[in-house]
């Protein structure tokens, strides 16, 4: 039986390993399924931390998506040479057009101190992932770093 909780913030959760529920958004210019996930050992509740963090990205949520475009492009343009293999141009990339097509989000992940981050899977890195952190200060890079 699935554990179920109506979050005040967050609204209708599940808990699977931590809390989660789907939400579409629109990301790099697309539209995209997202899990939204409060993370949480032995589903214990969320926290107030997660739920501020998640106001904060309810109000903004176009500027956090566009400021994790912005460090993905730069974090891709940074590492070109490691990259080259994996795009067909191994040009700079100038826009979220370009980066949709070599990243793809899949999760936006409140951690229990309202840490805020997006984690995408990408065509350099299929075992980890990418994760950008957007609150409380952005940084980028592999998922393993952050979790």
């Amino acid at each position: 039986m699935e554990k179920k909780c109506m979050d005040a913030v967050f609204g209708e959760m599940t808990y699977k390993h931590r809390w989660v529920r789907k939400q579409d958004e629109i990301i790099f210019g697309k539209k995209y399924e997202i899990t939204v996930a409060a993370k949480a050992f032995s589903g214990k509740p969320i926290t107030d931390e997660q739920r501020s963090a998640y106001q904060e990205f309810t109000k903004k949520k176009s500027v956090y998506f566009d400021m994790a475009g912005t460090l993905l492009i730069e974090y891709i343009n940074s590492n070109l040479k490691e990259m080259a293999q994996y795009q067909t141009d191994a040009g700079c990339m100038e826009d979220a057009v370009e980066l949709s097509r070599v990243v793809t989000p899949k999760t936006l992940l409140f951690k229990q101190d309202g840490t805020m981050l997006l984690l995408l899977e990408c065509i350099w890195d299929e075992e980890d992932g990418m994760a950008v952190q957007l609150l409380p200060e952005a940084k980028v890079g592999r998922q393993d770093l952050f979790l």
